[in-house]
């Protein structure tokens, strides 16, 4: 609360804890690219150009947060970067 006017102001109002923006990276999203193309065990991450699906994922979720796109925006931006 402002103390010289009694209403709240902007700041007053602003969350006392900020969220952790240095969880998500490009590591991160790394890790979760790889984890996802593994996890159901029919392929591992030589099958895939990992790099291109992450900066193709980062581009479109503008996030390095890759678990806020839907999963078929996810499998289709990986099944355009299947090696082959």
């Amino acid at each position: 609360m402002n103390n010289t006017t009694g209403r709240f102001g902007l700041a007053d109002r602003a969350p006392t804890t900020h969220p952790d923006t240095t969880r998500w990276s490009r590591e991160s999203a790394v890790a979760f690219v790889i984890d996802a193309v593994e996890s159901t065990g029919a392929a591992t991450r030589n099958d895939f150009d990992i790099d291109r699906i992450v900066s193709t994922a980062h581009e479109l979720a503008d996030d390095w947060d890759l678990q806020t796109l839907t999963a078929d925006t996810f499998w289709r931006i990986a099944a355009g970067c299947i090696r082959y």
